[in-house]
Formats: C-alpha cells, sequence, structure tokens
C-alpha cells in the first residue's frame, strides 16, 4: 500500500500484517500525486500572472476554473496518466 504523509498514516499503533508491506512516500513527491499535476496546469494556464481585485474575485474564479475543468475527463485522465512502477 502507498501512503502520503497524512498523521493517520503514521500511527505508531497501527498493526501491519505480516503479508503487507506499506510504501511512504517522500514528502516532495509531485510526480507520484496526480492532484498536483492538476494543480500546477490549472494554476500555469488560468490562474497565474493575474491580478484579481479581491479575495472573492480569487474565489469566484477558482470555482469556474474547476467547474470547468472537472468536465474535461480526457484531460483529466491525459494530464493525471503514470507508467506505474512494479513493487
Amino acid at each position: 500500500m502507498v501512503l502520503d504523509g497524512a498523521g493517520w498514516h503514521r500511527s505508531k499503533d497501527l498493526e501491519i500484517p505480516s503479508n503487507f508491506a506499506l510504501l511512504r512516500l517522500s514528502p516532495c513527491s509531485p510526480e507520484l500525486k496526480p492532484i498536483e499535476t492538476v494543480s500546477s496546469v490549472l494554476k500555469h494556464r488560468h490562474l497565474a500572472n493575474r491580478v484579481f481585485q479581491s479575495a472573492e474575485h480569487v474565489r469566484k474564479t477558482v470555482t469556474e476554473v474547476w467547474g470547468t475543468f472537472s468536465h474535461k475527463t480526457e484531460d483529466i485522465t491525459r494530464i493525471t496518466r503514470r507508467d506505474r512502477a512494479s513493487l
């Protein structure tokens, strides 16, 4: 099982079955986290190099960008596709 750095993934009370292996991601591994790629693409294509008039303007723009992007399933698949390494 692959784990990120979430606090609940580091409990000392967790009992791991002997036939189970945990693979912890390094703290800086955006290439292994597809949502990081999506965030980067959206930021660079739609949010970077802009001047926002207010926090509300930022919120509305982000909501609009995400709402439009979330319906583009082919783009999402293309952006997040990874060749998985054999474990």
